[in-house]
């Protein structure tokens, strides 16, 4: 059985990722982002939802690098995602169109519907007020997004995987189409 370690931003939303990681297989420990001061021995690292803005977190950055220098599958979820990019120099700004508790429509590519095993349009959540701009961006080899309204809202590399929406919500359609790749991507 694979397991993952969730870094909890004290976000009421922690549990519910919690359970669907429980759900596509993984043994998932908990952890306050403030306890986070060591490598642990899970395979992959879950960077929860939360409020605020990245560098509240930063005391934590060289651990999540230390763990991805490993080469070690790394899963956020909103906050995380922002988390990702602040640590490889993206700026992290006020969405143009902030969302809480409201979907959208992402229209995807074929090679993002190959990617996800997804339809070609779906349903996401999202509760941001914060983005990853399109603009800008720091170039990763390796690393593809998916954007839309000049926001990044997908992030895959290897053993990398973060979406600026809750794909856990009952809100977002194919919820578990969006955690499949943990098993096969990331572990």
């Amino acid at each position: 059985m694979k397991t993952a370690l969730f870094i909890d931003f004290e976000d009421s939303f922690s549990f519910n990722v919690i359970q669907k990681l429980q759900e596509t297989g993984f043994v998932v420990r908990r952890l306050h982002w403030k306890d986070f001061s060591r490598l642990t021995h899970e395979d992959i690292l879950v960077l929860g939802p939360g409020p605020g803005h990245p560098d509240d977190y930063s005391s934590i950055f060289p651990i999540i690098a230390d763990w991805m220098t490993e080469g070690r599958g790394l899963f956020g979820v909103c906050l995380g995602h922002q988390i990702f990019w602040r640590m490889n120099g993206a700026e992290i700004t006020r969405s143009h169109n902030p969302k809480h508790g409201q979907k959208i429509t992402m229209k995807l590519s074929q090679d993002w519907q190959q990617m996800l095993q997804l339809p070609p349009v779906v349903m996401v959540q999202r509760y941001n007020s914060l983005c990853v701009p399109e603009a800008n961006l720091p170039s990763i080899p390796g690393i593809l997004n998916f954007s839309q309204e000049g926001e990044v809202l997908i992030t895959k590399g290897n053993k990398i995987l973060t979406y600026q929406f809750h794909p856990e919500s009952e809100g977002t359609t194919y919820p578990q189409a969006f955690f499949s790749p943990l098993l096969t991507d990331l572990v």
